[in-house]
């Protein structure tokens, strides 16, 4: 019964995660939305959290259930994580505009972080390291296509 709990837990927790990242990043688009060739929205954001999941899976599906829920939680923990260090720099465009080039190197410093703690994280799950690339790459795709 624990381990029934734990998953409705958990995916709560998760489904809070992808809706405070998908609307965090949605907002700090339109610092940038002149860059982008797509219009950026929270649904936009939303399909490419959930797209991220489906781009995982590959890499991990072959774990049992437990470890893939346990991986799904901790990497969408690291997303919130990502999405909490991006307030600060939205609080400061709302009330003074920042160049472009300090909202993006701040954003890709709050990638950085985000990467360390998800190598970290993969790490104490015993997974193969590559799973932290496979993150990146998945994002560097969707870079791609919005540029």
């Amino acid at each position: 019964m624990k381990i029934v709990k734990t998953t409705y837990f958990k995916t709560g927790v998760m489904l809070v995660c992808i809706a405070v990242t998908a609307f965090t990043l949605s907002r700090y688009a339109l610092l940038i939305q002149h860059f982008l060739k797509v219009q950026y929205n929270w649904q936009f954001e939303l399909l490419m959290v959930l797209g991220m999941l489906f781009f995982q899976y590959p890499f991990i599906y072959r774990n049992t259930w437990q470890l893939k829920l346990e991986y799904y939680f901790n990497m969408l923990l690291v997303s919130l994580m990502g999405a909490v260090l991006l307030w600060p720099l939205l609080i400061v465009n709302h009330f003074e505009y920042c160049v472009d080039l300090v909202n993006i190197i701040y954003f890709f410093a709050v990638v950085w972080v985000m990467f360390g703690e998800h190598k970290r994280i993969v790490a104490k799950l015993s997974l193969p390291v590559f799973i932290s690339y496979t993150w990146l790459l998945y994002r560097f795709i969707i870079l791609i296509f919005i540029l």
